[in-house]
């Protein structure tokens, strides 16, 4: 084999009549090959110099460790999510174990382009995958990337310079309820706690596992407020209690008929007699599960004639806010969301009858200018 030695680095001429360059990795100290070979001692010279370069600036990738496959990324991306929701984590897993893996995990990130995740979402919205996991399994294979990016062993993440446009998720018309239709379905509920439940959550907007985290210890009756701290999350069989899903506590101020009936929920004795410290509990006194309530939901909905779930009431609840003169910061702190785009967009919505009314307030102003 010929070899040409320089000031920087090395070029030698394979058996294969092709060139190979190598340079002085400056970290481990060891001549380290470019990833591919080259068809002329030119191309390998230049390939040399502009190593140098990227060298010099700080913006060379490690070729050793571009020729891992994703696989070595998804461990150390793994344990970053260990403080994320449950639900979330077996979401991206699945996301991994399903759709990412199969196509890219064997793959050396080096050779993953754009090109390659252009083709795998077209093909998994053939395949009839949903937007939402669409979007998860694009996410989660960027940001396994993106730990490649970092560690130097690609300049940049493909899934950043990808042309296809990811799908968008279908908007549902969720319905906002007016106050009678909240009363309908509570009256249809089997206890007086699931019928104040159901008040609470259209009322006073919490996420269902937020009241089913509620504690006595959270509710000031005498001030009319309640705390907000803590979630329940039923996934896979198992019962989580952990913080909010914006990680921060928030106090709401409840409106007198809420704290007269909360205080009857409070005072009343248990079918198995069991102290609870929570407001709404089992029979055992312990928290609920969301699939077990949901059954007692769908056969309210069934009895009272309303067609609505459990997330429905935050929306009603946003609703009845701004109706009852509540600006949207108002609204954004009494529902707890961190971003005021997402209680605008996402829930403050028109209530049936809402347009009549505005008109008739309308009519009244005009009448009095004659």
């Amino acid at each position: 084999m010929a070899r040409s030695r320089r000031s920087w680095g090395a070029v030698r001429k394979l058996p294969s009549a092709r060139y190979q360059a190598r340079y002085l990795d400056p970290e481990t100290r060891e001549m380290t090959a470019a990833p591919g070979t080259f068809s002329t001692k030119t191309a390998a010279d230049r390939w040399l110099g502009r190593k140098r370069v990227e060298l010099d600036a700080g913006t060379a990738v490690n070729e050793r460790t571009g020729s891992q496959p994703l696989s070595e990324w998804w461990p150390s991306y793994w344990r970053s999510v260990h403080s994320h929701k449950p639900r979330t984590k077996i979401g991206y897993e699945t996301a991994w174990r399903l759709r990412v893996e199969p196509r890219f995990g064997a793959m050396p990130v080096r050779r993953i382009k754009p090109a390659h995740v252009d083709d795998w979402t077209a093909e998994l919205i053939e395949q009839g995958v949903s937007a939402s996991k669409v979007i998860e399994s694009v996410g989660v294979l960027k940001r396994v990337l993106d730990r490649a990016v970092r560690d130097k062993a690609i300049p940049v993440n493909p899934c950043d310079q990808r042309s296809n446009t990811l799908p968008k998720r279908p908007k549902t018309d969720r319905p906002v309820l007016i106050p009678a239709e909240v009363e309908r379905l509570a009256a249809a509920m089997p206890s007086e706690a699931d019928r104040v439940l159901v008040r609470l959550l259209a009322y006073g907007g919490l996420r269902i596992g937020e009241a089913f985290a509620l504690r006595w210890t959270d509710v000031d009756l005498t001030r009319q407020t309640m705390t907000i701290r803590e979630s329940v999350e039923d996934t896979a069989g198992k019962v989580t209690v952990g913080p909010t899903k914006t990680y921060a506590a928030r106090t709401i101020t409840l409106p007198d008929p809420m704290v007269e009936q909360l205080g009857q929920v409070k005072t009343a004795p248990t079918k198995s007699g069991t102290d609870s410290l929570l407001v709404f509990r089992n029979r055992q006194g312990g928290y609920r599960r969301y699939r077990n309530w949901r059954r007692t939901w769908d056969k309210a909905c069934e009895r009272s004639g309303v067609t609505a779930l459990p997330h429905d009431l935050r929306a009603t609840c946003a609703s009845l806010l701004i109706d009852a003169g509540a600006s949207p910061k108002d609204v954004q702190a009494h529902l707890g969301h961190e971003d005021i785009t997402t209680t605008m967009q996402l829930y403050a919505r028109v209530r049936p009858g809402r347009s009549a009314d505005i008109a008739a307030r309308l009519g009244a102003l005009i009448a009095e200018a004659g």
